[in-house]
């Protein structure tokens, strides 16, 4: 009997030691496939602030994510290439998530199923392929999953002060996902009779913040300094064509469409059929919802994300995905559980291969830049330092404005990257041009510059 009694045990220990294995496994595959890529004009200012950090130059851009950029300098110190040091580092803190969200899923029985289920999270395809290039959403993705647990610790008041301290971590790793401090409001009114804890929590809140704002403002010179770059990024973003201009001039309607077909279709589809009729699956299972607090969180961020952030590009909404497929999985059982998570392997595993093998149209470009010759001038949008990074004989020159555009003199040879041409005639500039190269990519992965144009001016 006492031999038969301790074959579940040891049989569930093998399993999860199993899990263990393959989460440990696939992590390893993920640090292998990071794109080694400058994809991206965010990416490319991330690279430069590797070897100088300076705000005011835009290496990086506002507000300077300083926790991002010292791990990964850190990391390029050691030898490794700028780009792939900072996917790694937001690879790496993607799958560190899966320690808070496996102490989340405490209701379920066995330490298996919630391993599983916390590794699940981190395996939807869509979080573990743009984790893996230049960008700080994994490691603020990561951030986020550490300070949801802290949040349910202090809600049962342990560890109150932990929540303030990693909520300024995630400001300094990612600013945009500054609504998730509407929860610390929750966290705040908990403890509005204790005179003293409540001031000493508002206070570890705002020395949190003052721990990264206040080394970013003195590297420009002091806060006066850094409020007057603040205020002129902020002005610049939004204005002319800043960095929501695409989406500017669509109606709520229209945003809020746009808005969900980046949750669904690219954040829990990763643009596949299958990853989405997978996901969709998982809506039929009887879901019980979060608590009030995470809710009103959910939903508040979701606002910023419909009315104020650009929703052309899909990372913006990998927060909402990481929430819902909590919400989703976290009382699956083994058996819808286990083929889910295979299917968001397989199809992230696939699309990280691609990602790290096929060259963004954009850097396509670049390439092609470098054979015209050195009497020729290349106007462009944000691509600017993705070209230089190729060391072209042209002259590159950056477009932010309409009067930018008229402001520059045209010689004969002239050309223009089509997000400039689309930019130009969005704001009725009269030109005549003809196409001169054209490269494309996979949608999956960076939808808005996925097309990459070359224009020649024709001049009259």
């Amino acid at each position: 009997m006492t031999v038969r009694s301790g074959h579940p045990h040891r049989r569930g220990r093998s399993l999860f030691f199993i899990a263990c294995l393959l989460l440990f496994g696939f992590t390893g595959i993920r640090l292998a496939f990071v794109s080694p890529f400058v994809a991206s004009y965010d990416i490319a200012n991330f690279t430069l602030a590797v070897g100088q950090y300076d705000l005011a130059n835009l290496q990086p851009h506002f507000p300077g994510y300083p926790f991002f950029i010292l791990l990964a300098t850190g990391l390029a110190r050691l030898g490794v290439d700028p780009v792939r040091a900072f996917g790694m580092i937001s690879t790496f803190g993607l799958a560190s998530g899966v320690i808070p969200l496996y102490l989340l899923f405490k209701r379920c029985s066995l330490d298996t199923v919630r391993l599983l289920s916390a590794f699940t999270v981190v395996s939807i395809a869509s979080l573990v392929t743009l984790s893996a290039t230049g960008m700080s959403d994994g490691l603020a993705l990561g951030v986020l999953c550490w300070f949801m647990w802290s949040v349910e610790q202090a809600r049962q008041n342990r560890f109150r002060l932990l929540p303030y301290l990693l909520f300024g971590l995630l400001m300094a790793t990612r600013l945009s996902y500054a609504p998730f401090g509407i929860i610390l409001l929750f966290l705040l009114w908990q403890s509005r009779r204790d005179a003293w804890q409540f001031v000493s929590e508002t206070a570890v809140l705002l020395l949190a913040q003052l721990a990264w704002l206040l080394p970013v403002a003195f590297s420009v010179g002091g806060p006066a300094s850094f409020a007057q770059l603040s205020l002129s990024f902020v002005i610049g973003h939004f204005s002319d064509w800043g960095g929501t201009a695409q989406t500017d001039q669509a109606s709520l309607l229209e945003r809020l469409g746009l808005t969900l077909k980046q949750m669904i279709w690219h954040g829990f589809g990763l643009a596949t059929w299958l990853g989405l009729a997978s996901v969709l699956f998982l809506c039929a299972q009887r879901i019980r919802p979060l608590s009030l607090w995470w809710s009103v969180t959910g939903i508040g961020y979701f606002l910023w994300v419909w009315f104020a952030q650009n929703i052309d590009k899909p990372r913006h909404v990998l927060p909402l995905v990481l929430l819902l497929v909590i919400l989703f999985v976290r009382h699956l059982s083994i058996q819808w559980l286990v083929p889910f998570l295979c299917i968001q392997l397989v199809i992230g595993s696939i699309a990280l291969y691609e990602q790290a093998t096929a060259q963004p149209a954009t850097l396509q470009l670049a390439e092609a830049i470098t054979e015209l010759p050195a009497s020729a001038t290349v106007f462009t949008d944000e691509e600017d330092r993705q070209f230089l990074m190729k060391r072209p004989a042209a002259t590159i020159v950056p477009i932010g404005s309409v009067s930018k555009w008229r402001a520059e003199p045209k010689s004969q040879e002239v050309y223009l990257t089509g997000r400039l041409l689309e930019r130009l005639m969005a704001a009725d500039v009269p030109l005549e041009a003809t196409e001169v190269f054209h490269f494309t990519s996979d949608r999956r992965f960076e939808p808005e510059d996925a097309d990459a144009r070359l224009y020649r001016l024709i001049l009259r």
